[in-house]
C-alpha cells in the first residue's frame, strides 16, 4: 500500500542499528508497530491518530530499511529491541499499539514489566495459540492468497487497487526480506508464544484489544484468550471485518481506538 503524505521519514539510532522511523502529529506519544507483512508506510489511520498523538511508526528490525542485529533471532529479542527503541526516543507515558505480529511484541514489551506504557492497543494480534480453531498458514501460499485472508470484503477497502497492483522490483526484493523476517521470527513455533498467557498475568495496563470478527488469519477465539490473560482488558469486536481492521473497516478501528483512550 502507498503512503499517505503526512508522516515524516527519519533514521533513529539504536545501538548500531539505524531504525528506519514514520512519524508526525502531536499530543502524547503512539508508538505503533507493524506486523509481519512490514511497514507499509504513514497509512490513513496513523494520519488520523496523529491529529490528537504525536504517532511514531518504525520498521521494526529486520523489516524494510531497518537492519537486523546479529544478535536478534526471536520475538523476545525484538521486543527487547523496540524498548531500546523506546530509550532512543525518550518515550514515557506512551501508548502501545501493535497490529498481527506486532500485537504479539507489544504484548510481550508489556509482560515484560517495561516502564512508561500508558496503554495498550493489541490489533487482531499473534502470540497466544488458539484452543479450539487454527492460526492459518501465511508464510508457504501466494501473496494472492494472503491478501485473501487479510480481508472479509475487499470492496470495503479504501484504495484497494493499491494492495493489487504489481510491485516493482525493489519492492518485491523488500517484500522478499519482510516475510524472510518474519519466518525467522515466527515459525517455530508458528505465530504463538505458549508461555505469553502467563505472562500477561502480571500485566495490569489499561488495554483494549480489537478483532475482526471474520478474522480468517488469527481466529477472534485469540482475541477472547487475550481478554482472559490480561486482567485490565476490554475486548472490542468490529463486525463484517477480516485481519485488519485499521485498513478495512478504519473509522470503526478509529472509534474504537478513541474511545478506549479518551477514557
Amino acid at each position: 500500500m502507498t503512503m499517505t503524505t503526512g508522516g515524516a521519514l527519519s533514521q533513529v539510532s539504536v545501538g548500531d542499528a539505524q531504525v528506519e522511523m514514520f512519524s508526525g502529529g502531536s499530543g502524547p506519544p503512539l508508538l505503533f508497530l507493524h506486523g509481519a507483512g512490514g511497514n507499509s508506510g504513514w497509512q490513513g489511520y496513523h494520519e488520523e491518530l496523529s491529529k490528537s498523538y504525536t504517532v511514531y511508526v518504525p520498521s521494526q528490525a529486520g523489516f524494510n530499511g531497518t537492519e537486523r542485529p546479529d544478535w536478534l533471532y526471536t520475538i523476545n529479542d525484538l521486543a527487547h529491541f523496540n524498548l531500546e527503541l523506546v530509550q532512543a526516543l525518550g518515550l514515557d507515558q506512551y501508548i502501545l499499539m501493535g497490529s498481527s505480529m506486532g500485537g504479539w511484541v507489544a504484548a510481550e514489551m508489556a509482560a515484560m514489566g517495561a516502564p512508561g506504557i500508558k496503554s495498550l492497543v493489541l490489533v487482531d494480534a499473534a502470540g497466544i495459540k488458539p484452543e479450539q480453531g487454527e492460526i492459518a498458514e501465511i508464510f508457504m501460499v501466494s501473496s494472492d492468497t494472503r491478501l485473501k485472508q487479510r480481508f472479509y470484503d475487499p470492496t470495503q477497502v479504501p484504495n484497494y487497487d493499491q494492495l493489487t497492483k504489481d510491485m516493482t522490483p525493489d519492492e518485491q526484493v523488500i517484500d522478499h526480506g519482510n516475510r524472510e523476517m518474519a519466518s525467522r521470527l515466527c515459525w517455530k513455533p508458528y505465530l504463538y508464544n505458549p508461555s505469553l498467557p502467563h505472562y500477561l498475568r502480571k500485566v495490569s495496563i489499561p488495554t483494549l484489544i480489537v478483532w475482526g470478527r471474520q478474522d480468517a488469519i488469527i481466529p477472534l477465539e485469540c482475541g477472547t484468550l487475550y481478554e482472559k490473560s490480561i486482567s485490565n482488558s476490554n475486548l472490542k469486536v468490529i463486525d463484517n471485518c477480516g485481519h485488519s481492521p485499521a485498513v478495512e473497516r478504519p473509522q470503526e478501528f478509529l472509534n474504537a481506538v478513541n474511545d478506549f483512550l479518551s477514557n
